[in-house]
C-alpha cells in the first residue's frame, strides 16, 4: 500500500467527516480548523501501524485522538458537544458505507478483502457521496425551518365540504380578483381535485364551465387560473383561526408553487397571524 493513499485517504476523509458534522450543527465551517485537524490527524495516521502497544492503549490512543480534533474544530463554536459526536458518527458513516458496499457487491468474502488489501484511497469516492448526501439534507432541513414560520394550516369551505391545505404567506402573490377586487389564494387546480369527494367532485364538473378564467403573474411565475368564491377561507395560527374575504384561484398549468399547497395572498390577512 502507498503511504500517498494513506495520507490522502485520512486527510481528506477527516476532512469530509468534520465538514458534514460542521454543516449539520452551523451555517458555515471554519476552513482553517478543518485543514489543521485533519493534517494533524494524517500525520498520527501514518505512524499508527507501528505503535506495538495493547489493545486497549490502541483504542485509548483512538478516542484520545478523535477527541483532540473535535475540540480544534469545533471548540468555541455552538453545539460542540453535538458537532464532536456527529463527528464520530459521520466518521463511522463513512466506514461503513464503504463496507456495505462492498458486502453488496462480493458478500462477507469481497468485504473482508477490500478492507484487508485494497488502498484506502478507494473510500473517498464513498465519502463524497456520504458528504453530498449530509449537504442536501442540511439544505431541505434549512429550507423547510427557514419557511415554517410563515406556513399556516388553511381551511376552505366549498362544495359543502371542508378542505384543508398547507398555505405559505406569499409576498410575491399579489393578485387580486379583476370583478371584486378580492385578493386571491392561489392553489393548484390537480391538487384541489385531488382532495375532492365524490359529491364535490361531481359539484365541479357540474359548474366548471361557469368559473371565470383569467392570466396571472406572480414572483413564483405565470398560470391561467379559475376563479373560485367559496363559502369561506380560515387561516389557522397560533391555536387561533382568522376567517379571510378572498377568492380561491385555480391554477391549471405552469405555475411554481415552490413546494407548498397554496399561496396566500398577505392582503387577504386583515387580522395578524
Amino acid at each position: 500500500m502507498y503511504i500517498e493513499f494513506v495520507i490522502a485517504d485520512n486527510f481528506l476523509l477527516t476532512f469530509l467527516a468534520g465538514a458534514a458534522a460542521a454543516r449539520l450543527c452551523h451555517k458555515h465551517v471554519n476552513i482553517f480548523r478543518l485543514l489543521t485537524a485533519s493534517a494533524i490527524g494524517t500525520v498520527v495516521a501514518v505512524f499508527y501501524p507501528f505503535f506495538t502497544v495493547h489493545v486497549v492503549l490502541q483504542i485509548v490512543i483512538k478516542v484520545a485522538l478523535g477527541i483532540t480534533l473535535c475540540v480544534i474544530m469545533y471548540v468555541k463554536t455552538p453545539r460542540f458537544i453535538t458537532s464532536s459526536l456527529l463527528f464520530f458518527g459521520c466518521t463511522f458513516t463513512f466506514a461503513g458505507a464503504c463496507y456495505a458496499l462492498w458486502y453488496a457487491v462480493g458478500g462477507t468474502g469481497a468485504a473482508a478483502k477490500y478492507l484487508g488489501e485494497c488502498p484506502l484511497f478507494l473510500t473517498l469516492g464513498v465519502g463524497a457521496v456520504v458528504f453530498l448526501g449530509v449537504e442536501y439534507v442540511v439544505k431541505r432541513l434549512r429550507l423547510a425551518r427557514a419557511a415554517a414560520p410563515y406556513v399556516y394550516r388553511t381551511e376552505v369551505e366549498i362544495f359543502k365540504q371542508v378542505l384543508s391545505f398547507d398555505a405559505f404567506l406569499d409576498t410575491g402573490n399579489c393578485v387580486f380578483d379583476d370583478r371584486t377586487g378580492l385578493p386571491v389564494v392561489i392553489t393548484d387546480l390537480g391538487l384541489f381535485t385531488y382532495k375532492l369527494d365524490a359529491m364535490s367532485s361531481a359539484e365541479f364538473i357540474k359548474r366548471v364551465d361557469r368559473f371565470r378564467k383569467r392570466r396571472i403573474v406572480t414572483a413564483a411565475g405565470e398560470a391561467d387560473i379559475f376563479i373560485l368564491r367559496p363559502d369561506r377561507i380560515t387561516v389557522y395560527s397560533d391555536k387561533r383561526k382568522h376567517k379571510i374575504n378572498a377568492v380561491l384561484g385555480l391554477a391549471v398549468k405552469g405555475f411554481a408553487s415552490r413546494g407548498h399547497e397554496m399561496l396566500l395572498n398577505g392582503s387577504a390577512l386583515t387580522e395578524g397571524v
